[in-house]
């Protein structure tokens, strides 16, 4: 039996603060992998620039909707001239509260869900990244490449255990939805289950993509939960910085790969009540990574 490598992270008990310091520094430690590893930057690329495509044609098209959308209070037939100029007015009025408040409205939903679709819409992309992201900081058996065939195949898993993840946010967001009118610290709620769920969904993307079902994942997500949480937390704060946020989902792709190579999945694995699929190999950190 292979013994876990001395870089990975064994399936323990540990401080949180030390845990979640660990999952917060991930992407940036992303960033220096990114850079170091030769032939990333493109795979890097394609997910980034599909879904901020996605997002500018959804801003675009919701702004084309609202400015169409004619509000008026309909007109007044009292007053004479002064009630038709107070429904000039109050029509004025609306337009502006039509902008106002329903666009800043719909760029805070397109913020809490950045992730969640960036995860689904481009989940074949973000496959491809995080397999050359194992390859580069993991040891392959001669046998554990994947290949395009078996790559595709795996496509639909992945995006399938996405959809699930968005569901569960979708449901764990609407139950914290109303704490939104708590004045001041109303929206950290709805901030802390949007950044577990993007610590989720970006580590989540290797096991769907060697076939781990939830009873196999669950384990993982228990252990290293903290860490899942700070990774997440990152991630949504970078998303905050205008226009570049949109730009470093694959960071959180990486790190989420990184999580995933760095854990004791043998330990994991061993308690679950269903076998692992026959063609899994955990993976193992190597000490040096050479380019790829």
């Amino acid at each position: 039996m292979l013994r876990m490598s001395a870089a990975q992270t064994p399936a323990r008990h540990e401080p949180w603060l030390v845990a979640f310091t660990r999952g917060f520094a991930l992407p940036f430690q992303a960033l220096s992998v990114l850079f170091k590893h030769k032939g990333l930057k493109r795979y890097a690329m394609l997910p980034m620039v599909f879904s901020v495509i996605v997002y500018l044609l959804m801003i675009a098209l919701f702004i084309w909707l609202l400015g169409a959308w004619g509000v008026r209070a309909g007109p007044w037939e009292f007053w004479g001239p002064i009630g038709g100029w107070m429904a000039s007015v109050i029509n004025w009025l609306l337009v502006g509260m039509k902008w106002i408040v329903l666009l800043p409205v719909f760029l805070l939903i397109c913020y809490f869900t950045f992730t969640a679709v960036g995860m689904v819409i481009a989940s074949p992309l973000n496959d491809m990244l995080s397999e050359r992201v194992e390859r580069a900081l993991c040891r392959q058996p001669p046998d554990a490449s994947l290949g395009w065939w078996r790559t595709s195949r795996s496509i639909p898993v992945s995006m399938w255990d996405s959809l699930l993840i968005v569901l569960r946010q979708v449901g764990w967001s609407l139950l914290v939805l109303p704490l939104l009118l708590v004045p001041v610290i109303g929206f950290l709620p709805l901030f802390i289950v949007t950044a577990y769920f993007a610590g989720v969904g970006f580590v989540d993307i290797s096991p769907a993509r060697h076939y781990l079902r939830n009873h196999h994942k669950r384990p993982m997500l228990k252990n290293h939960r903290w860490e899942i949480f700070g990774m997440g937390v990152a991630m949504e704060i970078l998303f905050l910085i205008p226009f570049a946020g949109l730009l470093l989902l694959p960071l959180g792709v990486i790190a989420g790969t990184s999580m995933y190579c760095r854990a004791d999945w043998r330990a994991l694995l061993a308690g679950t009540p269903k076998p692992v699929p026959p063609n899994y190999h955990p993976p193992q950190m190597q000490a040096a990574t050479p380019t790829v």
